[in-house]
């Protein structure tokens, strides 16, 4: 093959211009003879040069074309957009002249800049360049996640050149993660424009909560309340609780510095199931000037009865107490731990058995196919020394075909399309975070009832093998986590949130998946206890036909009628129906009004209606609002990790000459080059015709003279 480089290519250019110089000397001559005689020369000439054009291409010619693209540099606009800012003194400046400058800075970037629009809140929104600021930007979102939006920042654009994104907020995160611990994903300046006011007022709040939210029937539960007060010296207020309609005064309390704190201890009980509200509450002061944040509802899931959970393992392991002290959090359980041929427990006794490296033997394999002949529930995790073989003769729903004695080191994958429980944002977004699971070398065939929340994925490559799965047949329940270590998980967990809820939240729901003996029902609903003002409404269902095959062929409609409400003019009977989404449904009723709610849900299928009931409560105290003191401290540590500035939102048109001036945010150009083949030229075609085209025309015209 020749490029354009090669000898072959410069004869050929002397060849095509002699022949046009030979034909210009041609047609200048006037002796007739002469004239003739260069008649046939002329001919053999563009038959000639004819022949060796099509002849030439045999030895594949190339030409070499240099191609150059230029990518802009990508501005990431991150602007809040909560409910905080609209209850500061700036509020207005921030609705009106601030969000022209935003707009006018978006415009005057986008020149030169490829400019990414994103709304923070409960969830971020990515704006399209036709949308205005002005047109969106409320301040009305009841939370702000700064550090969900970092990642998806850092998840959608950190593979495009990415080189600046300008943070506007007060700081204050009401949801997700310290956001400060992830300035180490960014490569590129985080400019923030400090919002919000940072100013300390008179005001009396309370400042936590801490209570368990689950509860028993007729159980004493202890509930402790912190109260704070700035600025507030020598006033006077007291803590008061709602409950079933009763106020109780629970401690009165002077401030007697001007950053007061104090704990308030109170134990109470419920008298029967459901979802229960208390409202506490602490006086106003005089000259209070956020009142918002005086008032907090906690809600209480009350349940009649506790879960008994079985461990059984074959030898002592740290997963074993990890999942112990994940269900005993939650009061709902109480947990045993048996090691396999010591228990002294009727496994048959309890509402889920887990099982921690078993079958091992052939008496373990008769114990637990006992078991699942007698419809116990049961979750299989695997390790080192399940015995694989009398795993598969269990017929479980999942085949592992063992490829060699190693094992695996393998990370999670989130399967979101899994909708046998719902899984938090939070959840979500640790799973690629967490280390290593240890797992078979193997294959692994799964049959139709399998529905999988986790895949593995084995180092970059992402499989379809299950990780955590669940069977929900007929005859029980069970469930699998085709791994041990899930206890570095809850280490891990811990060490990015300062807690273990994300992990114990998951091992929570897989047991009351499992542990729930009455949600053998085809037809099931999945929602939230409690919404957060302004929160949408959202809930989930799956109905399964006779084969406990996932469906979604029959309508569902959901009635939601108001449990109690002070207003009458007020209460609520709305009749909604599910869409329909993959083989699930779902529906987003956006916001309700503060109260609580029960619902019933029905469908009909093969002649036979189905009923689900359930409650719910919509909270009214916006968490936005319940501090309003900025922390600009944050977003100047923000600023100065990433080798940035902080701004007020007066100046916000100076930060078009910052990013200008940054000599580490340039374009980024690509230059490719191609290899063309003549072949594939149009114009070398067109050269070969207009020789060949010339012979024959010349030709017929010689023959005429």
């Amino acid at each position: 093959m020749f490029t354009e480089y090669s000898l072959w290519f410069l004869p050929l250019i002397l060849l095509v211009a002699s022949g046009f110089a030979y034909f210009v000397y041609f047609f200048k001559q006037k002796d007739k003879a002469a004239f003739t005689l260069r008649q046939k020369y002329l001919l053999a000439a563009l038959r000639f040069l004819g022949i060796f054009l099509i002849l030439f291409l045999l030895i594949s010619p190339v030409k070499r074309i240099k191609n150059k693209t230029i990518e802009k540099p990508v501005v990431v606009l991150l602007q809040d957009n909560s409910s905080s800012l609209s209850a500061v003194k700036q509020s207005d400046y921030y609705k009106t002249k601030y969000v022209d400058n935003l707009q006018k800075l978006s415009n005057n970037l986008s020149k030169d800049y490829n400019i990414v629009r994103l709304l923070l809140g409960s969830k971020t929104i990515q704006l399209k360049d036709e949308i205005k600021y002005k047109d969106t930007l409320k301040f009305n979102d009841f939370a702000t996640d700064i550090s969900q939006a970092m990642e998806f920042i850092n998840e959608n654009f950190s593979s495009e050149n990415l080189s600046a994104v300008v943070l506007a907020s007060d700081g204050i995160a009401t949801q997700g993660s310290n956001f400060l611990n992830l300035t180490d994903k960014f490569s590129c300046p985080v400019y923030t424009v400090a919002m919000g006011d940072t100013a300390v007022r008179k005001d009396v709040f309370i400042s936590d909560v801490q209570y368990n939210k689950i509860a028993f029937v007729d159980t004493d539960y202890p509930i402790e309340v912190t109260i704070r007060a700035d600025k507030a010296l020598g006033e006077t207020s007291s803590l008061f609780m709602v409950k079933d309609g009763k106020t109780t005064q629970i401690k009165s309390f002077t401030v007697d510095n001007n950053d007061y704190s104090v704990t308030a201890e109170l134990q109470t009980a419920s008298k029967k199931a459901g979802i229960e509200k208390i409202s506490l509450y602490v006086s106003e002061i005089n000259g209070e000037s956020n009142k918002v944040n005086n008032r907090k509802d906690i809600f209480i899931e009350v349940l009649d009865a506790k879960k008994k959970v079985l461990i059984l393992a074959n030898a002592p392991h740290p997963d074993i107490s990890a999942i112990k002290t994940a269900l005993t959090y939650n009061q709902n359980y109480t947990v045993d731990v048996n090691i396999a041929g010591n228990n002294q427990n009727n496994p048959a006794d309890y509402d889920l058995v887990v099982l921690h490296s078993l079958p091992d033997n052939a008496a373990s394999y008769n114990t637990i196919k006992t078991l699942l002949d007698k419809g116990v529930n049961m979750l299989f995790i695997t390790g080192q020394s399940t015995n694989i073989q009398l795993f598969n003769s269990l017929k479980t729903g999942i085949q592992i075909n063992t490829l060699s004695s190693s094992l695996n080191n393998v990370t999670a994958s989130y399967n979101p399309s899994f909708s046998l429980f719902t899984v938090t944002e939070d959840m979500s977004n640790i799973l690629k975070d967490l280390p290593p699971m240890l797992t078979n070398t193997a294959k692994y065939t799964v049959n139709g009832n399998i529905q999988t929340l986790l895949y593995q994925k084995i180092g970059a490559v992402s499989t379809t093998y299950p990780l955590i799965a669940f069977n929900n047949d007929a005859n029980s329940k069970i469930g699998f986590i085709l791994g041990e270590n899930i206890w570095r998980w809850r280490l891990q967990n811990y060490l990015i949130n300062q807690s273990t809820d994300q992990i114990d939240g998951l091992i929570s729901k897989t047991s009351q998946l499992l542990s729930d003996k009455t949600d053998k029902n085809r037809f099931r609903i999945e929602h939230k206890d409690v919404y957060q003002r302004n929160e949408n409404v959202i809930f989930t269902a799956q109905f399964y036909n006779e084969s406990f095959e996932l469906i979604n062929t029959p309508e569902i409609t959901l009635n939601i009628q108001t449990q109690s409400s002070n207003n009458k003019s007020s209460d609520m009977n709305a009749t909604y129906t599910f869409g329909k989404n993959n083989n699930a449904y779902y529906l987003n009723m956006s916001s309700l009004p503060e109260g609580e709610y029960a619902f019933t849900a029905k469908t009909v299928y093969n002649n036979k209606e189905y009923k689900q009931s359930g409650r719910f409560a919509v909270s009214s105290v916006n968490t936005e609002l319940t501090n309003l003191v900025a922390k600009h401290s944050d977003l100047y540590t923000l600023s100065s990790k990433t080798d940035a500035a902080m701004l007020y939102p007066e100046n916000i048109l100076d930060l078009e000459k910052m990013i200008k001036q940054n000599g580490n945010i340039k374009p980024i150009i690509h230059v490719s080059t191609e290899n063309r083949k003549f072949i594939s030229l149009w114009w070398y075609w067109a050269l070969i015709i207009l020789t060949l085209g010339g012979e024959w025309f010349l030709r017929k015209y010689f023959g005429k003279i």
